[in-house]
């Protein structure tokens, strides 16, 4: 598998005695600012704001329990203040830019099951934002770096072109035809709150769609024989984007790190 192991898969999703899956707070930043940007209107009922508070004192500890309790009781995440802050800025700031609002203004967060017949594989869709009027897929990326040349290495390790591969299937079940524009909308977690708007070649897809069916093909042999792989044995080579002529490699401004000029 590209981004993993088929045993990675079978301790994520087989395992009956697998543990509960418990997100980074990346992961967990990056769910707070798609629900405020697809889902806004569900954010009270998933999310509990914790007040500011001196959990050092008495009644500190006091408003954080009754945070706690108000959280349980709602079965909904207790998140930080300066987490919610930080979100609202970045929802507000892609809501509101007339490039990226554009490709946030379909609807989202409603998922499609379908059966991959090529697989026969059980499969889901869903989608941060969809718009079938202009054949538009559009997936948030929370990135370390919203730099298209950076963002796209880490894309690729990560197997978004899987994941694109994987909801073109999922669109076009649910539409009957591909989208025409399949989108990453990658942004910074810090300020200035960066974006980009990357947008998936044909060619990029492919490679996603070939890797996609060496994937479930891979795990569908692992089930059959009930065995499943690790990274086993390898050779590590320089990567291709160490070659010097690489457009790729060239530095931006944000990459030298300097102060004081105008």
């Amino acid at each position: 598998m590209a981004c993993g192991t088929e045993l990675d898969y079978w301790a994520t999703y087989v395992d009956p005695e697998r543990m509960p899956f418990q997100p980074t707070d990346a992961m967990r930043q990056g769910s707070l600012v798609d629900c405020l940007i697809t889902e806004p209107q569900n954010f009270d009922r998933k999310y509990v704001v914790a007040p500011k508070c001196d959990r050092r004192t008495k009644a500190g500890k006091a408003e954080w329990a009754e945070a706690q309790e108000l959280a349980r009781s709602k079965c909904a995440e207790l998140i930080a203040e300066d987490w919610h802050h930080t979100a609202q800025q970045i929802a507000s700031k892609l809501l509101n830019d007339p490039v990226s609002r554009f490709y946030l203004l379909g609807s989202g967060q409603k998922p499609h099951f379908w059966q991959d017949e090529k697989h026969d594989t059980e499969c889901r869709y869903l989608p941060d934002t969809e718009r079938p009027d202009y054949g538009l897929l559009v997936d948030l990326k929370k990135s370390r770096s919203a730099n298209p040349a950076h963002f796209a290495r880490q894309s690729y390790s990560l197997g978004y072109d899987i994941q694109c591969a994987h909801y073109a299937e999922g669109y076009r079940d649910r539409y009957s035809e591909y989208p025409k524009t399949i989108a990453l909308l990658a942004y910074e977690w810090a300020y200035p709150f960066n974006f980009s708007i990357n947008i998936i070649s044909e060619e990029l897809l492919e490679v996603g769609r070939s890797r996609r069916d060496e994937a479930m093909a891979k795990i569908k042999d692992c089930s059959g024989i009930n065995e499943w792989s690790s990274w086993g044995v390898n050779v590590m080579e320089p990567p291709a984007w160490l070659r010097l002529d690489d457009p790729a490699n060239s530095s931006d401004v944000s990459d030298l790190d300097l102060e004081g000029l105008e």
